[in-house]
């Protein structure tokens, strides 16, 4: 889906989160879901919609919303009118910021989001009342039924005023850092549905992948257990790749079934690495050579079957 779509700023005004927050959707695989937010440098801002359905769906009634710096109100909705997403397919919606003239707050993004956007969104600031410029520190959900209804969220509503950011860690240099800000979060492919809930925490790890700064070749696609093959399906539940994100010198998989063949292929699927003679249930993956990155493990079980999974590096 590459249809580049410009949209006009929304006048709803601003509307309380106390009606949104006690609402729930049926999860597993019926409703839409944010599967990546990206929080670059200068403009660099993008959240990516995964249609996790057999069909179709028309989110011109969904917008989303930036509860900014511990707000519990949003400030306006953007609507998203007029985007159908394809099944088992994303939308990419990004900032509106295309003036290759513009400079400090108005820099343009970077030609590479640019070529992976499908929804320009927010070409003003008024004030932050917009929801893609979001920072790292504010909550950004996407909404329905004309705000009441809360379909996803990152992030937690009324976090606070000061609060910097959610993911804290700390550096090879001993600074403090946070995941929700300079990075790009994928949502975990065994994820089927959004929060609908005000959750007590949150925690990023739970759910989403981390990358550096301004990695946007994972967006345009998503890899999710929705619309799996059954039978992939059955299998998955008994391989398990660790640790992810890949760290060290090999990717483990440990697996209760006899592997015959693993091969690894970067996003684009160009083969990284393959061997069709493992003929074990434990097998290691030589990780130390390969970029960073997003890369796909495919497994073939002695049944025939294949289980399927994206690990960060």
């Amino acid at each position: 889906m590459r249809k580049k779509i410009l949209l006009l700023p929304s006048i709803l005004g601003v509307l309380s989160v106390i009606s949104i927050v006690s609402s729930s959707f049926a999860q597993n695989c019926q409703e839409v879901f944010i599967s990546e937010y990206v929080e670059g440098w200068s403009n660099n801002k993008a959240i990516e919609i995964y249609n996790p359905t057999g069909a179709p769906k028309d989110i011109s009634e969904y917008g989303l919303v930036r509860f900014a710096n511990g707000s519990t109100d949003f400030g306006e909705i953007s609507y998203l009118t007029g985007v159908i997403i394809p099944a088992y397919d994303v939308v990419v919606v990004v900032l509106d910021k295309l003036d290759t003239a513009g400079i400090a707050l108005e820099a343009p993004i970077w030609d590479e989001l640019q070529a992976v956007a499908d929804v320009y969104i927010n070409p003003t600031y008024d004030n932050g009342i917009w929801p893609m410029y979001f920072n790292g520190d504010d909550a950004v959900a996407l909404l329905t039924n004309d705000g009441e209804t809360l379909v996803d969220l990152f992030g937690r509503i009324g976090e606070g005023s000061d609060f910097p950011g959610w993911g804290l860690y700390t550096d090879s240099e001993g600074a403090q850092l946070y995941q929700s800000r300079d990075h790009t979060l994928i949502r975990h492919s065994d994820v089927d549905g959004g929060v609908t809930v005000n959750p007590t925490s949150f925690d990023i790890e739970a759910e989403w992948d981390s990358l550096s700064a301004n990695t946007f070749d994972h967006l345009g696609w998503h890899d999710c257990i929705c619309g799996t093959d059954v039978n992939e399906l059955a299998s998955k539940a008994n391989v398990r790749f660790f640790p992810n994100p890949a760290q060290g010198d090999n990717l483990s998989i440990v697996s209760d079934q006899m592997m015959v063949a693993i091969k690894m292929t970067d996003v684009e699927g160009k083969i990284i690495s393959e061997d069709n003679e493992i003929n074990d249930i434990m097998h290691r993956v030589e990780v130390a050579a390969i970029l960073p990155g997003v890369y796909i493990v495919q497994v073939t079980l002695g049944d025939g079957s294949v289980v399927q999974q994206r690990i960060v590096r």
